[in-house]
């Protein structure tokens, strides 16, 4: 064999530019893109709720010279919040941190893989609380052979019945004639929103103007198509398997879309279909109700540090009128 050979001149050792590690983009996680956050600095407290119905109702009267104006009024109702704390942690010893490699920043990639399980949680509890059924005053459930326009509309990736506009537009018109709001969301999985991309009638109309296909079409083109702010897509993605079982992946959100009114910001006579209130007064850094610490842990150990991320918050649907959930829009 020739001398030298590979193994005499190079001894195998960790790169320090490169590793691989499976972090997801943030801005597939929808929780802060789709309701405000309200900072908040008790766990529990109370918000006040003035009926709608009193706000709509036409009570203003012609007066007479000298009579008195009639009369009007609302009523208001208190409605109460929880922050929930979440949490989750991992130890580092002395011997583990002294044996890391160059590559191996132990503090940055246990933070991140901590932030990203939080992440995964919220969005989960976001789906958990806002896009379901039974939530929103009205559910339009997607139906093979449905009807455009009715709660029970044809998938949207059915290319030939489908017709994402007239739903958007008949619940747009809905949720208007019932709040004096236009719905500025659109809250979109990913197979919704690549049932949209490919549809003909989102194709048709780009065709004179864009390279007509799915590339072509985006989150800010589909927005100002369906006439909304904003439309956010749900690319968040989960492993519900145990810990050394094969991964089993799925999206955070399924086969769904919500089309609702989200206030720029929370404030006082401000409706939203939602808000998520973050305990500011506990975390004590931010108005997301987020943590990050370093905790000595040293009867585990010398030297031992424990990295702690934590979150505390609470969501709630405060305008369900407000909101339209397409369950199951495509097939």
């Amino acid at each position: 064999m020739p001398q030298p050979t590979f193994s005499d001149v190079h001894i195998s050792a960790a790169l320090t530019n490169v590793s691989v590690a499976y972090l997801q983009d943030a801005s597939g996680y929808v929780t802060e893109s789709v309701f405000p956050m309200v900072p908040v600095v008790h766990q529990t407290d109370q918000y006040f709720v003035y009926s709608k119905d009193d706000f709509f109702r036409d009570e203003a009267q012609e007066r007479a010279d000298a009579t008195e104006s009639a009369g009007s009024g609302w009523n208001i109702k208190t409605q109460s919040y929880a922050a929930h704390v979440y949490a989750l942690h991992k130890d580092i010893g002395p011997q583990v941190r002294a044996n890391a490699d160059p590559a191996v920043d132990i503090d940055v990639a246990t933070t991140r893989s901590l932030m990203q399980k939080l992440l995964i949680k919220r969005d989960r509890l976001f789906a958990q609380n806002f896009l379901t059924t039974s939530i929103w005053s009205q559910d339009v459930v997607g139906a093979s052979g449905g009807t455009p326009g009715s709660a029970t509309p044809a998938f949207w990736n059915d290319d030939v019945n489908g017709d994402p506009f007239t739903d958007i537009a008949t619940w747009q018109t809905s949720i208007l004639q019932n709040t004096g709001y236009m719905p500025n969301r659109l809250v979109l999985s990913w197979p919704a929103y690549q049932a949209l991309r490919k549809h003909p009638l989102i194709i048709d109309r780009i065709k004179y103007t864009s390279q007509p296909d799915a590339k072509s079409i985006t989150p800010s083109m589909l927005a100002a198509m369906f006439d909304v702010e904003q439309c956010v897509i749900a690319k968040a993605v989960y492993n519900s398997a145990a810990e050394g079982m094969t991964g089993s992946y799925s999206f955070i959100v399924g086969k769904h879309a919500l089309l609702c009114y989200s206030a720029p910001e929370p404030g006082l006579l401000v409706p939203s279909a939602g808000y998520t209130f973050g305990w500011q007064g506990f975390t004590g850094l931010n108005n997301l109700g987020v943590r990050v610490s370093q905790i000595p842990m040293d009867w585990l150990g010398m030297g031992t540090i424990r990295d702690e991320a934590e979150m505390a918050f609470d969501m709630q649907v405060v305008g369900k009128d407000l909101g339209v959930f397409f369950s199951g829009i495509v097939q």
